[in-house]
């Protein structure tokens, strides 16, 4: 036998017996075969996600994915269109200040360089002035436009300013959110800007939408901007549309060589949502689980999905169990029981003990401007001779870290058989690491393009693995950011409410749950994170009443609520059939006419069967108790007859019903009623 076969012979004997002895994957293994391995990089196109398809014209390029069509012209698209619906009242401009001319760039030609069905390339280069514009750029199939607007001069000139202009259609304008990780916040209503608009210093992230729809821009970094602090962008509501101005550079700026801005626009949803996601419920999974226990989540408690929180890890968002064992069981005892499970990670950091992190962590690192750690549990100095079990830092998703992530996200699906992973800390936070690629111009990065990437890839495996019950479960606190939520299958909002980021019950706005409460705008399924210290089990029917018709339930954690008011509404949406069949959904916003309900101050929402059966909640978001009406003559007209009328969670049947159906809701709470053909 030749030496080289002898030594693959002897590689295959060695990876065979090791499998029997430890059948569970060293996430630290020094041979980091994830540095080659690219995990989770592939063209194919994911379900429910739809191939890109182009259609040429002479004055245009239409790129169709899903839900959405662009119509691409340069600098930016013309008109885009997300569920039949016109998003721009004008094609986004581009406007010019040199030498004292205004030049406003709209509506001209590009060359589509590159086509496949999940990317499609594209460039074209202007002229303006002594200054040249080119805007290479790509949309792949989630409908992210990918922008690098690049401004060059062969020679030193100076230009007085640089402004992205989005008109966005009236009718679809109804909603703002903008964000940065740890910077602004702002949920609002178009209607109540002050005359003016409002201005505001650069922030990484906007949305603009109804109640279905909108448009997101993304910056990940102030770095060249001229401007960042004051009146980078100007939001404001005119005659027949709502403008988005970014001004990029407004004040004379000398040009030499070429300064790239990388700009994002996506139209949402970036995908459909499951005809059976209203069925699914989040609890928190334990290592000790019995079989008894597992079946109670289920049939007593109403939860469906189980997160396996970081404790049961090796080290800190490291997705190695402590006792591989031990978890395994547990994951089977759920999955025996029919619970999903999912483990903890975040994106933005890890313990410091492991050995990838200590071979890999001047790359990894997030870093503050002075080269710190940006966030750790103990310090902000990483000290590997005085590192223990439980310390960690902060890592940046632009690195390799990325690279490392999905392939253990990957090896522990296989290990384990779990259905996804929970993430926290999903950030974007900034980053000062030039060693990766941040701090763009001396200006820290916020990595939301690196952080989609990442997301994309993680959505590869975890539904590569399992297309069928595979979950992205995301903690998004403060910010609906569609590069994130469109990879994702849950998110839980809320935990910024709580006492000490100096959150209030009054922050938990109609305008809040009209723009993240529902999932439609983004596409992934809302779950509220009900860690808000302030509202502890004493409000447990408060914040039910406001989220229950939007169709959103809380994130089940026994600590931070009152179980004997939550598992009867879990066990009430289980029984009615949800996550089983499909469902006609209605929110408050477009209540349908056969339940004409008075008084207005009523919230209500709710679901309607394929046969003929109502779920229906009822809210009363005032101090003082008030009584539903509603004329049952329309209703027994949509039901085909006379109809019936239980609450929900006790199962008591309603007195017979006259003219109207009658509704006593307390101060601050909810009732959940099921209306059946007689």
């Amino acid at each position: 036998m030749k030496p080289q076969m002898i030594a693959v012979m002897s590689v295959l004997l060695a990876s065979h017996l090791c499998s029997l002895v430890w059948p569970f994957t060293d996430l630290s293994d020094p041979a980091e075969s994830w540095k080659q391995e690219q995990v989770g990089v592939t063209s194919e196109v994911p379900y429910p996600f739809e191939p890109l398809t182009v259609h040429r014209a002479q004055t245009q390029t239409d790129v169709k994915c899903w839900g959405r069509t662009y119509m691409l012209n340069a600098p930016f698209p013309v008109q885009i269109v997300s569920q039949g619906e016109n998003l721009l009242a004008a094609p986004i401009r581009l406007v010019v200040k040199a030498g004292g001319k205004v030049t406003e760039l709209e509506a001209q030609s590009l060359d589509i360089t590159s086509e496949a069905q999940d990317r499609v390339e594209f460039n074209a280069t202007m002229q303006v002035g002594p200054v040249t514009i080119s805007v290479p750029g790509s949309i792949e199939y989630d409908g992210l436009i990918d922008i690098d607007l690049t401004v060059a001069a062969e020679q030193p000139s100076e230009i007085e300013q640089l402004s992205v202009q989005i008109p966005i259609s009236a009718e679809v304008a109804k909603y703002y959110h903008l964000s940065t990780q740890w910077g602004k916040y702002e949920y609002g209503r178009i209607g109540e800007l002050p005359e003016g608009g409002i201005d505001n210093a650069w922030q990484a992230c906007w949305w603009i939408g109804d109640d279905y729809r909108g448009l997101s821009f993304v910056t990940d970094t102030w770095g060249g901007w001229t401007g960042p602090t004051e009146k980078a962008f100007n939001l404001v509501q005119r005659e027949g549309d709502v403008l988005l101005t970014a001004n990029i550079i407004n004040e004379p700026t000398r040009i030499e060589g070429q300064r790239k801005y990388r700009i994002g626009l996506q139209a949402t949803p970036g995908k459909p949502l499951p005809e059976t996601w209203h069925g699914r419920h989040l609890g928190q999974g334990s290592v000790e689980i019995t079989p008894e226990q597992a079946r109670a989540v289920l049939n007593e408690e109403g939860s469906n999905v189980a997160l396996m929180w970081n404790n049961s890890a090796k080290f800190f968002s490291y997705p190695e169990p402590k006792d591989p064992d031990a978890f395994k069981q547990a994951v089977q005892t759920y999955h025996d029981a029919g619970l999903r499970c999912v483990y903890y990670i975040t994106l933005s950091g890890t313990g410091m003990e492991s050995g990838v992190f200590q071979r890999n962590y001047k790359d990894w690192l997030m870093t503050r401007p002075d080269g710190k750690s940006l966030f750790g549990n103990k310090s902000h100095d990483v000290d590997l001779a005085t590192t223990k079990v439980g310390d960690w830092a902060s890592v940046c998703p632009a690195s390799s870290f990325s690279d490392w992530l999905v392939w253990a996200v990957d090896r522990i699906m296989e290990d384990y058989d779990l259905d996804g992973v929970y993430i926290d800390n999903a950030g974007p936070y900034y980053c000062s690491n030039q060693d990766h690629g941040c701090n763009t111009r001396g200006a820290r990065t916020h990595p939301y393009f690196a952080v989609r990437d990442l997301h994309k890839r993680l959505y590869a495996v975890v539904h590569g693995r399992k297309p069928e019950t595979g979950i992205i479960w995301e903690h998004n606190s403060r910010t609906s950011n569609s590069l994130n939520l469109t990879f994702c299958d849950f998110y839980s909002d809320g935990e910024h409410f709580r006492v000490k980021s100096k959150g209030r019950p009054e922050q938990i706005t109609r305008t809040l749950l009209d723009i993240t409460g529902t999932g439609r705008q983004w596409g992934s399924q809302p779950c509220f994170l009900a860690s808000a210290l302030n509202l502890r089990e004493e409000y447990t029917s408060w914040l039910l009443a406001r989220l229950l018709p939007f169709g959103n339930v809380m994130f089940s954690v026994p600590k931070y609520m009152d179980f004997s008011i939550f598992n009867p509404v879990l066990r009430a949406r289980l029984d009615f059939g949800l996550g089983k069949q499909p469902v006609t959904w209605f929110t408050p916003e477009a209540v349908p006419d056969w339940f004409q309900f008075t008084p207005q101050e009523l919230v209500v929402g709710g679901y309607l069967a394929e046969d003929n059966r109502a779920l229906i909640t009822v809210s009363n978001l005032s101090d003082d108790k008030l009584a539903l009406r509603a004329p049952t003559a329309p209703i027994a007209a949509k039901f085909g007859g006379p109809v019936v009328v239980y609450d929900a969670t006790t199962g008591a049947k309603c007195p017979p019903l006259g003219k109207n159906l009658l509704v006593v809701v307390p101060a601050n709470s909810f009732r959940l009623i099921r209306i059946e053909r007689e």
